[in-house]
């Protein structure tokens, strides 16, 4: 299960012009009027209308429920078809241990495979290195330990772990918190901007939204990926939190503040 936690955080905020100037750059629509009364004028956004632009971030924390495995074996032989049988020998046992500990055929990709010849320090061939790494899909976190150690024991020295990212799967509900939080930020910051201004929010004009998500990496020290440091015991893996930012603009129109206008 996905645990979403709103966390605000107010990381960049800019506040535009308030003098009576078009926003470059943006599309402006009609506004949407948040709570003003009946005799209060229908806000505009046209571009003489003074508005004010407020850039916010919102952030959303949920725990991963997938574990990408970037791994796969590498050996060396002296002939390039020697090494190429080898390989094709620890990629299958590798493929077939991976499937019968429950991982599905469709969670594991190919994602690279090389030929190479090995070099003396005189430039002759010593023999050649074969390389076939795969994409694995672990969607069971809690049993991710036991599929890499096994994934070890299959491909004995020739295994090699690359790398390990956690990620949600679905991010839908967790960007959407980050967003509506985003949304509040830049409300709170258009009032409190707007109030000392001696003016006040009618409306909405536009919202943009830039949000880029990326994945939690974690590194996995290749030295330690052999047979014999991952077979004494089931590797420790932890997925953590994953923190989703999202990066808000939102334009709002601008009305003098009644009280401006008494005296």
């Amino acid at each position: 299960m996905r645990h979403i936690i709103p966390n605000r955080r107010r990381l960049f905020t800019t506040i535009g012009p308030l003098a009576l100037a078009g926003i470059a750059g943006i599309a402006l629509s009609a506004c949407t009027n948040s709570g003003a009364s009946a005799a209060t004028p229908t806000p505009t956004c046209g571009s003489t209308a003074p508005k004010l632009t407020v850039q916010a971030s919102g952030n959303a924390t949920a725990t991963p429920n997938l574990l990408t495995l970037d791994i796969g074996v590498d050996v060396s032989d002296p002939t390039a078809s020697a090494a190429l049988s080898d390989a094709n020998d620890k990629a299958t046992a590798l493929s077939n241990t991976l499937q019968l500990v429950g991982v599905s055929k469709a969670d594991i990709q190919t994602t690279n495979f090389s030929i190479q010849p090995n070099f003396a320090t005189n430039g002759t061939i010593t023999g050649y290195q074969v390389t076939n790494s795969v994409h694995v899909k672990l969607h069971n976190l809690s049993a991710s330990g036991a599929v890499i150690d096994a994934a070890a024991r299959s491909a004995g020295n020739a295994i090699r772990i690359n790398g390990l990212t956690f990620s949600v799967d679905d991010t839908t509900t967790v960007d959407g918190t980050a967003r509506a939080d985003g949304i509040q930020v830049a409300a709170d910051h258009a009032r409190s901007m707007a109030s000392a201004a001696g003016e006040s929010i009618s409306g909405v004009c536009s919202i943009t939204d830039s949000t880029t998500n990326y994945p939690i990496t974690s590194s996995f020290d290749q030295a330690s990926a052999g047979a014999g440091a991952l077979s004494a015991s089931q590797v420790p893996v932890q997925p953590g939190t994953q923190q989703t930012t999202a990066q808000v603009t939102v334009v709002y129109a601008l009305t003098r503040s009644t009280a401006t206008h008494k005296g």
